[in-house]
């Protein structure tokens, strides 16, 4: 039996080996990380119930929306067919369990994947979830014939980080990875760092698919416009797939697919029409529908918030470390944030520490919308969600105090405290610092 791959949308794609079928993470509406990304092209509901049928598993890489998306598992129609199908969720092992609680909760059958130890499904089927980072993972399916690398935006993108991942997972036959910037990249007016990290998604690419000794990649997860009326600069450089084709297909064997196709693995071929759809949907970016944040938040709704988040904050991790961090001025963790509120057309000093007051400081480290800060406060994931919809506008300095304030709640949100244990956690550390690093670098 042939195994074959039908792309679905973005990063859902549908892998057919040995008479079983995975679909990856399905997202086909609707607006994620904060009014900040929407699909180039959305399915109807009618068209993502079809993709639905016959489906064994569908594997979630991570808890990101454009990945995990809990409408499409609160929507009661494509329940019933995965109900009907026994389709089994198949979840990367956490800490917080925060996924694989919320889909036994909603009535899935789930299976929890242990990193890098190989499972075996029906008909013999082997997989193995590999964890990048501290949220990222990618899927490795092996059938008698072929063997597939789902890294969806796995960020595999060192060229000793690449060679080690094949020194111990081998070579694939198929390949299916990002293919554009998916985070904010700087201000409006640093357009050199958007055009030179949609180039190094390129050179990422191509170093995947020859080190890895790949057949075929597939390019994908990466179907996306910034949708807010904030962020639509963003979109000036993105890698659009009739354009990078002819850029690699000097260097790799690349297939380009469009919703709704399906090939053979071994018979991947480009379809001319798939490069004309995808160019026509591209084309038509500037026309797409944008969100706007159309409710100011008041001062003292903020500063409620504020105190909510901070109680929450210090209840979680270990009080000493913030102030005596704080206290340590060259590092810049906790230091006061001057914040312009766009709406408010007003400065205003955060501190974890001083608390949360209208500032006489008029030159901003960071500049956003009332609704976005509110999304702060209230989530503890809410910066994150910031610097992937690239829904404000920070000087270098800035950015980095804000990321060194703010991070503790991202750094919550994996399950993970500030406190004396962390100190042993070097992994955690030097990720922390190489990632800062590497955004200053190149900010203006």
């Amino acid at each position: 039996m042939k195994s074959s791959i039908k792309l679905i949308n973005h990063a859902s794609a549908k892998i057919c080996v040995d008479g079983i079928s995975i679909i990856s993470d399905p997202w086909y509406e609707g607006s994620v990380f904060h009014k900040g990304w929407k699909l180039i092209h959305e399915l109807s509901v009618e068209e993502t119930k079809k993709h639905l049928e016959k489906t064994d598993y569908i594997y979630v890489s991570h808890e990101h929306p454009d990945h995990f998306s809990p409408s499409f598992f609160f929507n009661k129609k494509y329940k019933a067919i995965l109900e009907k199908n026994k389709t089994k969720i198949l979840f990367q092992e956490t800490k917080d369990k925060r996924v694989i609680n919320f889909l036994k909760k909603n009535g899935f059958e789930t299976i929890e994947v242990p990193n890098n130890k190989i499972i075996t499904l029906k008909n013999n089927v082997k997989i193995k979830i590999v964890k990048f980072g501290y949220i990222d993972s990618a899927l490795i399916i092996e059938g008698t014939k072929d063997k597939i690398l789902n890294l969806n935006d796995c960020p595999l993108n060192d060229l000793t980080e690449i060679k080690n991942f094949k020194k111990e997972h081998g070579k694939f036959d198929l390949l299916l990875t990002q293919f554009s910037y998916a985070a904010w990249k700087g201000n409006e007016d640093n357009k050199d760092y958007r055009k030179n990290a949609a180039k190094e998604k390129l050179k990422t690419i191509i170093n995947q698919y020859k080190i890895l000794e790949c057949k075929k990649v597939v390019p994908f997860a990466s179907f996306i416009y910034f949708s807010n009326k904030l962020n639509k600069f963003m979109n000036d450089e993105i890698n659009k797939p009739h354009i990078f084709h002819n850029i690699l297909k000097s260097e790799i064997d690349s297939v380009i697919l469009s919703p709704g196709e399906e090939q053979f693995i071994d018979e991947l071929s480009q379809n001319q029409n798939s490069l004309n759809f995808w160019k026509n949907e591209y084309n038509k970016i500037n026309e797409l529908p944008l969100d706007t944040f159309d409710k100011s938040i008041d001062f003292e709704t903020l500063k409620d918030e504020y105190i909510k988040y901070k109680k929450n904050i210090m209840e979680i991790n270990s009080k000493f470390l913030i102030f005596f961090s704080s206290k340590i001025k060259f590092l810049k963790f906790f230091q006061p944030i001057n914040i312009f509120l766009l709406d408010h057309k007003k400065n205003y000093e955060f501190s974890l520490i001083n608390g949360f007051k209208e500032s006489i400081n008029k030159t901003p480290d960071i500049s956003m919308h009332s609704e976005s800060l509110l999304f702060i406060f209230k989530n503890d994931f809410g910066y994150d969600t910031l610097t992937v919809n690239g829904c404000f506008n920070a000087s270098k300095e800035g950015f980095i105090k804000t990321t060194r304030s703010f991070a503790i709640g991202s750094l919550n949100s994996m399950g993970l405290k500030l406190n004396l244990g962390i100190i042993f956690n070097y992994n955690l550390i030097i990720f922390f610092i190489k990632l800062l690093k590497k955004v200053s670098k190149k900010l203006k």
